[in-house]
C-alpha cells in the first residue's frame, strides 16, 4: 500500500461550512478542493484524483446531493453525505453512504474519511490529529 496525501473533495453551497471543512481538512493534511454545486463537482473530478467526497444533500439548482453522491460513488470514490435537515433521514439511511446530520462533530467526519479510506486501501500521510480520531 502506497503512502500519500489524500485528496478530499468538499460539495458544500454554504461559504461558512466551506470555511470550517476547508479549516479542517488542512489542518489534518489532507489536500482538498471546495465546489459548491454538481457541474464544478465534476470539473474538479475530471482534473484530479479524489480519494473521498463529503456532499451536501441540499444544493442550489436542479441537482441535490445525493444524485451526485451516486454518482462519485460509481467511479469508486468513498462519500460522505452531510444535511441540516432532518427530514432526509430516511432517504439518507437509505443510500448506502456515510452520513452526518447537520451539526456533527468534526471528529465524526474525520473518522468516517478514515474508515472509507481504510476501506478503499488508501494510506494517507497525516501531519497531525489535532481534532483525534
Amino acid at each position: 500500500m502506497v503512502e500519500k496525501i489524500c485528496r478530499v473533495l468538499i460539495v458544500e453551497d454554504r461559504p461558512e461550512i466551506q470555511e470550517l471543512l476547508s479549516e479542517v481538512f488542512a489542518d489534518q493534511g489532507y489536500r482538498f478542493a471546495v465546489v459548491a454545486n454538481g457541474g464544478e463537482m465534476r470539473k474538479a473530478l475530471a482534473t484530479s484524483d479524489v480519494d473521498v467526497a463529503v456532499i451536501d444533500v441540499v444544493l442550489p439548482g436542479a441537482e441535490d446531493g445525493l444524485a451526485l453522491a451516486k454518482e462519485v460513488a460509481a467511479q469508486g470514490i468513498g462519500v460522505i453525505v452531510v444535511t441540516g435537515s432532518h427530514e432526509h433521514f430516511e432517504i439518507v439511511e437509505k443510500s448506502g453512504h456515510r452520513y452526518l446530520f447537520k451539526p456533527f462533530r468534526i471528529r465524526s467526519l474525520l473518522g468516517l474519511a478514515d474508515e472509507l479510506l481504510r476501506e478503499s486501501n488508501v494510506r494517507c500521510r497525516i501531519k497531525n490529529r489535532r481534532y483525534g480520531t
